[in-house]
């Protein structure tokens, strides 16, 4: 048979398993796999970065249900992802790496861009691996694969050395597999399913948590016939906003803090009590409620907190079970005075934000531009939210109407996701509004690839809150002509994006805000809404802070 390079076969393979975009940035000695994937038909995204391809292909993978595939040059190129790498394995989300590296009989002479790839690697990865023959590659992808998307899904890494990609073997010497399956969407135990309904009947102030695990399970249609029939309030976190209808009247995701700290027994689904949800424990939680928690990792079960029922399972199949276990063992709640009492609550507490959403004052806080975004988004619209501040107020105020529709730094904290997650959402999704809401500062980390947008023609509305400070607390800390902490103020994003060929937008009053974001959105191009805002701006006090390091648990 004819002769076939590792680079084809590498094609070849990403194909076979069906992966029809790849985020890359080209180089040594990947060019034959990058030129390879465009001649064969695939999407070729090429990007700045390599942290921000891999970025990219990890929200590819979350809003897909699928591996997002990114392709990194050898030595720093590769170790580049390793943040991307990080942010993928702390949210539970599949990404495959492909790496190249330095040839092996060149390995421990010094060779170009050598560096021990797999060993940096391996402690971020599900799986990590270097191909020690070309006729294994396709056996390899096929492996990586499995690995990223079965179970508890996360980061796979594969290396290829260079002789790996530029050498030849005989076609008929290559073990071709079968694409990996659909990952198994396991069930919870049918007792522990009785008993987890069992203990929410008895329950006085019941709550469901909804995380992106059941986003990343698609459980939205069993949530919401569940919700429905037993009418138990519901909050979520971030990345789950959208899996269930925001203006439900089981909502009491506005009255978060009462809510978790009022719960006499908890059904967690696909969020896990780490510190978003605050380990669990008090003074957030109540000290004695009772824990139903539905994860498809076995050994996360009562992580932080004891569970009273732990259902091991994928998130839509267990949700399914308990609907269909409530003819048996009916729960609902009916309009109880809890129910009441939590959607008051978040009655008020949306009255305490009304000032700061209508606020004509400028310099411009957070709640003006947001309430401004909300206003002239439709209901499709994909929000990705990067920066502390932006991030953390952008919950407060724009809805999510649709699952998967809302993506943010997540577990990991991870700052600069912003660019890298509206690319990829305007590739997985062409025909939704995708806004990217970021700081100043985590603009910066990633902000060159808004000119990948404008070259690849993804009409994305970038909206940048300049408050020209990485963080304006740290101020507190610092006394100093020259703060370190501080940026020049009004610097012009909006120039950047123009001088790449899109379209920018500098605003500096509240009433500019509105008619910006409409000439941005009408534009048709990459788009920046660049806005300069009140360096001291916050968002309203609360109770907990999301971080505290005062010697006691304080988030």
């Amino acid at each position: 048979m004819a002769e076939i390079s590792g680079a084809q076969l590498v094609i070849d393979s990403l194909k076979r398993e069906g992966v029809d975009t790849v985020y890359v940035l080209p180089g040594d000695p990947v060019g034959d796999i990058v030129n390879g994937c465009a001649k064969a038909g695939l999407r070729v995204i090429s990007m700045r970065h390599e942290q921000a391809l891999g970025m990219a292909a990890q929200a590819h993978s979350y809003m897909t249900r699928s591996v997002g595939v990114c392709i990194a040059a050898s030595g720093v190129g590769q170790t580049n992802t390793l943040t991307a790498i990080a942010n993928a394995y702390s949210n539970c989300w599949p990404l495959l790496v492909i790496g190249g590296s330095a040839e092996l009989r060149r390995r421990n002479m010094g060779d170009f861009q050598e560096l021990p790839q797999v060993e940096y690697t391996a402690p971020l990865s599900k799986w990590a691996y270097a191909a020690e023959s070309i006729q294994r590659i396709p056996t390899l992808i096929n492996i990586a694969m499995k690995q990223a998307i079965t179970g508890r899904p996360g980061p796979a890494y594969l290396d290829l050395p260079a002789e790996m990609i530029s050498g030849t073997v005989d076609e008929s010497e290559v073990p071709i597999p079968a694409p990996a399956p659909e990952p198994p969407r396991p069930l919870a135990e049918p007792g522990k399913v009785r008993k987890a309904l069992e203990v929410l009947s008895e329950a006085k102030h019941p709550l469901l948590i909804v995380g992106k695990g059941a986003a990343w399970s698609w459980a939205e249609e069993e949530l919401l016939q569940f919700v429905d029939r037993t009418q138990i309030p519901f909050l979520t976190s971030p990345m789950g906003m959208g899996m269930l209808p925001p203006d439900h009247p089981s909502n009491v995701s506005a009255a978060r803090t009462q809510a978790l700290q009022g719960a006499d027994a908890i059904l967690l689904v696909g969020a896990r009590l780490n510190w978003i949800f605050h380990f669990g424990q008090p003074p957030r939680f109540a000290p004695d409620y009772k824990l139903i928690q539905v994860d498809i990792e076995p050994s996360e079960i009562g992580t932080n907190v004891p569970a009273t029922v732990g259902l091991a399972g994928d998130a839509k199949m267990v949700m399914a079970q308990l609907v269909e276990a409530l003819d048996e063992v009916p729960v609902s709640y009916g309009e109880s005075p809890w129910l009441t009492g939590l959607t008051e609550k978040a009655a008020q507490n949306g009255a305490t934000i009304e000032p700061m959403l209508n606020s004509d004052v400028s310099p411009i806080g957070y709640y003006r531009i947001l309430k401004e975004i909300r206003d002239v988004l439709p209901k499709d619209a994909i929000v990705v939210a990067d920066g502390a501040s932006t991030m953390d107020i952008s919950r407060q105020v724009i809805p999510n109407w649709f699952p998967r529709q809302r993506l943010d730094a997540g577990v990991a904290g991870c700052v600069g996701v912003g660019v890298p997650f509206s690319i990829a959402a305007k590739v997985v999704h062409p025909d939704k509004p995708v806004v990217c809401l970021q700081g100043d500062w985590a603009f910066g980390f990633n902000g060159m690839d808004i000119e990948t947008a404008v070259r690849f023609k993804l009409p994305i509305v970038w909206v940048v809150f300049q408050n020209a400070n990485i963080d304006k607390w740290v101020r507190t800390y610092v006394d100093g002509e020259e703060d370190p902490n501080d940026f020049k103020p009004s610097m012009r994003f909006d120039k950047m994006m123009e001088a790449f060929g899109g379209h920018g937008e500098y605003v500096d009053k509240p009433e500019e805000i509105r008619p910006a974001l409409e000439r941005a959105f009408s534009s048709g191009k990459a788009s920046l809404v660049n806005v300069i805002m009140d360096p001291g701006a916050s968002r309203r006090p609360q109770q907990f802070a999301w971080l505290a390091r005062e010697g006691r648990m304080g988030y």
